[in-house]
């Protein structure tokens, strides 16, 4: 169950649904995610409250969006390449310059997850 926090500026709004959509799909795909395990957060920043640097590593950026997973431990190495390149491919396809996108994934052991479903 991959929880993703992105932060991003709070000019990029209109394109929350499309970013969505596309950071769902590299889920499903890079980590064989099911389609329904979907739990996102956005926040949305003004100018000034991301700080990044414009050339690191090799980047020409201008802008940043910062995705973050949050997932259990057990994820190969294979897995989490699948899902970064589709990530990236799908969130290019939108029209965002792959230098705009930094995405770090964060695992914790299962026993640190607790979402009770039906009783």
């Amino acid at each position: 169950m991959p929880h993703v926090r992105v932060d991003m500026h709070r000019d990029r709004a209109p394109q929350s649904q499309a970013l969505s959509a596309a950071i769902h799909a590299g889920l499903i795909d890079g980590l064989d995610m099911p389609e329904d395990d979907l739990f996102q957060i956005f926040n949305l920043h003004d100018p000034g409250e991301l700080v990044f640097t414009r050339t690191f590593p090799g980047a020409d950026r201008d802008d940043i969006i910062f995705i973050q997973v949050l997932a259990s431990i057990g994820y190969s190495s294979e897995q989490k390449q699948r899902m970064y390149t589709a990530l990236v491919d799908n969130i290019v396809a939108l029209g965002i310059r792959q230098d705009t996108i930094l995405i770090s994934i964060i695992e914790i052991a299962g026993e640190n997850w607790h979402s009770p479903g039906k009783p």
